[in-house]
């Protein structure tokens, strides 16, 4: 029994001695950080000798890479960055482990901070406030960890230069070789293993994954699909509205706002104050739309409302969700008022009774030529006036027309009605 125990405590006590690799692939975004801060927890709970960064990314959001990089500093494990490519945020996670290794044609750098027009997809750098801000953090990591400040502040602005190193203009970029000369990098080695060995990291290794959570985060989060599950769910609630009792757009539209704040929660970038201020902003538009048309603030103060909940869950990347989920929900609505009516399986959804209530028949509207009624809403120039005990939609030829004004028809033109203000 002894003997077993003995054992026992030999196995674990090998297999806490691992060397523990954490992958920083792909895109950096929140779910990502999530999936670091957990895995450095579970390396210090289970006694790893050491954590390896296997670096291949081409940046992105800052935010991430703080908290990413500050977890990294905060570690009490022994922590290597391993690179094939650290761009921009990977970058500055590199800076913060305690020691570099550099892969046969691994770059590290280029760290300047840019913005993405959204729809276009150009790229610019960002405004001094925020270069400045990153710069610092670059030099406050270096410093933490014995590397050339000034070479880290050139990574991320171009106005800085470096006798000899760098040129006005650029953000400086070093190859493997450069970035071991210039001591921001301890070697280059050939392979993850050499990496281990040089830096007298135990070879026996376990490599940590994103779980289920992180995958689904990361796929939810994402600008497209993120702005995707908005403007769906959007349109659904809408759809929902003008189709009281059908629920199949209700629930759609509400399962795709489910999975938007699902994919920031599981982020960590959700909060129920972005949950509020989305369905708050919501109410409103849909108030503006339906209770007071042409008034505006009900319709602006919910926009605003709606932009500060997707500010609040995706930062950076919030005008390109919005900007994304606005298109999306303009053509599903071109679509569905375009195209649906004409479809047997549509039919059901669409406002076919609220047509046909609002749109007589040809003959009927002719016999309206010269009646006198009252717009019933804003006439801007469209909108709905009633006839005796007929709504009709009507225009006008330009002029707005406020609700509860005297109209008179003067022009019938198949299903379309014009009228004008009948002066008092």
């Amino acid at each position: 029994m002894r003997k077993l125990l003995v054992i026992l405590l030999l196995v674990a006590s090998f297999a806490q001695a691992r060397t523990y690799i954490i992958p920083i692939e792909g895109t950096i975004d929140g779910p990502l950080a999530t999936f670091v801060e957990q895995s450095l927890d579970q390396a210090e709970r289970e006694g790893a000798s050491g954590v390896v960064f296997r670096v291949n990314t081409p940046g992105g959001r800052v935010d991430a890479a703080i908290r990413i990089t500050d977890r990294i500093l905060s570690s009490t494990v022994p922590t290597l960055a391993v690179v094939e490519n650290a761009f921009s945020a990977g970058a500055l996670i590199s800076l913060a482990a305690q020691q570099i290794m550099m892969l046969p044609g691994s770059n590290i750098g280029a760290a300047l901070p840019v913005t993405i027009t959204p729809i276009v997809g150009n790229t610019n750098a960002a405004d001094r406030k925020v270069i400045s801000a990153l710069k610092g953090k670059f030099r406050a990591v270096a410093e933490a960890r014995n590397r050339p400040a000034n070479i880290a502040e050139a990574m991320v602005d171009p106005e800085v230069e470096v006798r000899g190193i760098t040129t006005r203009g650029e953000p400086l970029t070093l190859s493997a070789r450069r970035a071991v000369e210039l001591k921001v990098a301890d070697a280059e080695v050939a392979s993850l293993r050499a990496a281990l060995e040089k830096a007298g990291f135990n070879t026996d290794t376990q490599e940590l994954q994103p779980g289920p959570q992180v995958r689904v985060a990361r796929f939810l989060t994402d600008p497209t699909i993120a702005a995707i599950l908005l403007a769906v769910g959007v349109l659904g609630l809408i759809l929902e509205f003008f189709t009281p009792g059908t629920f199949i757009p209700a629930i759609i539209g509400l399962t795709s706002l489910g999975l938007f704040f699902l994919g920031g929660y599981l982020a960590g970038l959700s909060s129920a104050l972005s949950i509020i201020l989305l369905f708050g902003g919501l109410l409103l538009v849909v108030f503006e739309l339906f209770v007071t048309p042409g008034f505006g603030i009900p319709g602006l103060v919910g926009l605003g409302l709606i932009g500060a909940s997707i500010y609040f869950t995706f930062g950076d990347e919030a005008l390109q969700v919005g900007s994304f989920a606005i298109i999306g929900l303009a053509l599903g609505l071109f679509f569905i008022f375009r195209y649906l009516p004409k479809g047997r399986v549509a039919r059901p959804f669409v406002l076919s009774s609220a047509v046909e209530e609002v749109a007589p028949p040809k003959n009927e509207l002719e016999s309206l030529l010269g009646a006198i009624g009252k717009a019933i809403t804003d006439l801007r120039p469209a909108g709905t006036a009633q006839f005796g005990d007929r709504r009709v939609d009507v225009v006008t030829l330009g002029e707005f027309i406020d609700r509860g004004q005297t109209v008179r028809v003067i022009q019938v033109e198949g299903p379309r009605v014009v009228v004008r203000k009948v002066d008092s």
